[in-house]
């Protein structure tokens, strides 16, 4: 359980609802299982800890035919909250079924995306409450029976009361006759005797109706001591009820009966009978509680409510409380005489649900902001241009974000399966050696706990070229300060060290390429100083011819390195004018059959008018040639072609039938500084002539490219616009 709800962040809330005095407990997934229950519900429930993992059914198989899990299953599928009051639940509480009410509710909490993962249950045995207002309801109806039968006493006694009124005129009537008789007393003996037997007649039915208003006199009797003995008994039963009750009579409200836990509940003593509640309480007046009271006293309907905050002068100080009460109207000879009030105090409660729900809200802005904030960094981090890779104790990599994923050319999930140092691939030193495990700039950080930076180490890939990555590592520790793993940053830096590496070949190509006609040069000269009046005119003029050829390549070398400046600081110089591309060939083209027997083909569109640059772009075409014939010395045929693509544009390819360029170089071709190498052979020049021709043809607005397919020859192109 501890696990389950750390996991989701509310721990401390949990230890709130253990301390609480509320019954609280959690249930998980459709089975219902008891997640949490704090002690006040074990104790509602009757059971121990040992409930707790169960499902409900498990747990409580009593419930059984019971509605409460169809109606938690309910809340489950539908997410919608559900309160019920003063319902019965039958318990099996030290193996006695027990029946109690409960007003409880269960609340499906959602995560943030709406998703059910767990129900709150909270519940409150307000069994003694409905056994108190039961008690009351059975005496009122005890007193509505022993009225109803008053009633029907008195109305007895009032018919008899109306014979006895007949009787007694008719004995009033006879009373009359005697005298009349007596008056003809002489008339006749007979006649006397007659009347006489009469009266005795007449005077036996009244002793009969007599002993009747005597009985009926008798049974108003015992009727008003049943009264009496019931008025008894309702004292006592507020006296004793475990919960704060008192009569409250006529509209001034006096206190008539009150327990000894409402003189507790509003800090009085028994001095307050036969005092009005306002009068004693004057702050009462305006409040809720004070306006139900009264509408229950005016209408004869009985009112409640729960955790009713009410304002009370209690011990001299006005005290915020909060309390859940219930006005039932006392009823006298069917007319609402008075109120009875019963009330119990939950400010504890509602105090520590206020708190809890305000520990909630804290709860929800925090992660609300920490929602926030991992949006964020993860948005850095999705965005970053380096590489972000995140590993645990063992080395193994837990996080890799896209660029990273880029980088290696792997799926998160594919990285999540290696570690940093990963057999798979080769890490490597920089001068090409492979690179030992304790050497690995991670494996530098975890084993002294320290930052590394910018440690630069090269990467092989089965079947790819080598890529070499500058990484930065940085360790992780917990709250104890142990290692936990580390943050690696890294970007590729296969340009960065492929320039490098190309400035440093180029200044060991220049020096060399510079040094050979220098020496040539120098060679022809001396041998000329020291022995230009013994040489024959034909060793000097050759002397000379190598001197100039020497010059002539140093001029070349010389003015690579110059346009090359120029290109990098923005100085190349345009000078356009209109020319046809036959011209073009013409110009730039004619003396490579002196150098070459390779036949040179030109084709398309020539007659083509451009404005450019003619030197310059006669010198890409050189360029372009050149390398063809350098590179593909066994192509018979260099196609040269000009192909107009649309209106505004041309396209002019220099193609051959040598060897091919691998795929993985041709993005490198017009770089500055390199050079390709084409099965082993070597060949003089810087390595500038590609990256001069790209910036001439940008300079022009055009495009520049290869095409090649290993054993299918190469294809160089550039376009203009027209």
């Amino acid at each position: 359980m501890t696990h389950f709800f750390y996991a989701l962040g509310i721990g401390p809330l949990l230890e709130i609802l253990q301390q609480s005095g509320d019954a609280t407990a959690i249930y998980t997934g459709p089975e219902l299982t008891i997640q949490f229950a704090n002690d006040a519900i074990l104790a509602m429930w009757g059971k121990d800890n040992s409930v707790i993992g169960k499902t409900l059914q498990d747990a409580l198989p009593e419930l059984k035919g019971q509605p409460f899990t169809a109606i938690l299953n309910q809340v489950w599928e539908t997410g919608e909250m559900y309160k019920a009051q003063e319902m019965p639940a039958t318990l099996d509480i030290r193996g006695e079924l027990i029946t109690s009410y409960f007003d409880f509710t269960f609340k499906a909490v959602t995560d943030k995306d709406g998703k059910i993962y767990c129900i709150l249950h909270t519940a409150k045995d307000v069994t003694e409450l409905v056994e108190a207002r039961r008690i009351v309801l059975e005496k009122e109806n005890y007193e509505q029976e022993i009225k109803e039968e008053l009633r029907a006493s008195n109305e007895e006694l009032r018919l008899n009361n109306a014979k006895l009124g007949d009787s007694n005129k008719i004995i009033h009537d006879l009373n009359q006759q005697i005298r009349k008789e007596n008056n003809s007393l002489l008339s006749g003996n007979k006649k006397f005797q007659d009347d006489i037997t009469n009266l005795g007649d007449l005077n036996k039915d009244l002793i009969s109706r007599n002993e009747e208003l005597k009985d009926l006199n008798d049974t108003i009797t015992k009727l008003n001591n049943k009264l009496s003995e019931s008025d008894l008994s309702f004292s006592n039963l507020i006296d004793q009820a475990p919960v704060a009750i008192m009569l409250l009579k006529g509209d001034r409200f006096i206190i008539t009966m009150i327990n000894d836990a409402m003189l507790e509940l509003i800090d009085k003593d028994h001095s307050v009978i036969g005092k009005s509640l306002f009068e004693i309480f004057p702050e009462l007046n305006g409040q809720p509680a004070a306006e139900m009271l009264i509408e229950t006293f005016r209408t004869g309907k009985p009112n409640s409510d729960h955790s009713n905050p009410v304002i009370l002068n209690r011990g001299g100080q006005l005290e915020h409380g909060y309390f859940t009460f219930n006005y039932t109207p006392f009823i006298e000879d069917g007319k609402v005489t008075g109120v009875i009030d019963m009330a119990v105090e939950v400010t504890p409660q509602v105090l520590a649900i206020r708190e809890r729900e305000e520990i909630i809200i804290e709860k929800s802005l925090l992660e609300e902001t920490l929602l926030k904030s991992e949006q964020r960094l993860q948005g850095i981090l999705e965005t970053m241009a380096e590489g972000v890779g995140v590993i645990d104790a063992t080395g193994r990599l837990v996080y890799a974000n896209p660029m990273a994923q880029h980088i290696l050319g792997l799926s998160e999930s594919k990285i999540k399966e290696r570690t940093y140092d990963d057999p798979q691939w080769q890490n490597l030193r920089l001068d090409g050696s492979p690179l030992p495990s304790d050497e690995h700039p991670m494996s530098i950080m975890m084993s002294t706990g320290k930052p590394v930076y910018d440690h630069e180490i090269g990467v092989q890939a089965p079947e790819r070229e080598i890529m070499y990555i500058s990484i930065n590592a940085a360790p992780l520790f917990d709250a104890e300060g142990n290692l936990t793993g580390g943050i690696g940053t890294f970007m590729d830096v296969t340009t960065r060290r492929m320039i490098s590496q190309g400035k440093e070949d180029f200044i060991s190509i220049a020096s060399h390429e510079l040094k050979t006609p220098v020496t040539a040069l120098k060679a022809s000269l001396q041998l000329l100083q020291r022995s230009h009046d013994r040489l024959p005119p034909e060793s000097r003029a050759k002397l000379l011819n190598q001197s100039v050829t020497s010059l002539d390549k140093l001029s070349g070398l010389i003015n690579s390195l110059l346009d090359t400046s120029r290109i990098e600081q923005g100085q190349l110089k345009l000078e356009k004018r209109p020319f046809t591309i036959s011209e073009l060939f013409d110009d730039c083209c004619s003396n490579f059959s002196e150098i070459t027997s390779q036949e040179i083909i030109f084709q398309g569109d020539i007659d083509q008018l451009v404005v450019a640059d003619n030197q310059q772009i006669g010198q890409v075409m050189i360029n372009f040639i050149t390398n063809a014939i350098k590179y593909a010395p066994e192509s018979k045929q260099i196609l040269i072609t000009a192909k107009k693509i649309s209106d505004h544009e041309i396209k002019i390819s220099v193609r051959d039938q040598g060897p091919g360029i691998p795929k993985e170089k041709l993005e490198h071709l017009f770089k500055r500084y390199y050079r390709t190498n084409y099965h082993g052979q070597k060949f003089t020049g810087l390595g500038l002539g590609l990256f001069i021709s790209g910036d001439i043809i940008k300079e022009h607005g055009g495009k520049v490219g290869v095409e090649s397919d290993q054993g299918q020859g190469s294809e160089f192109w550039f376009t203009l616009p027209i």
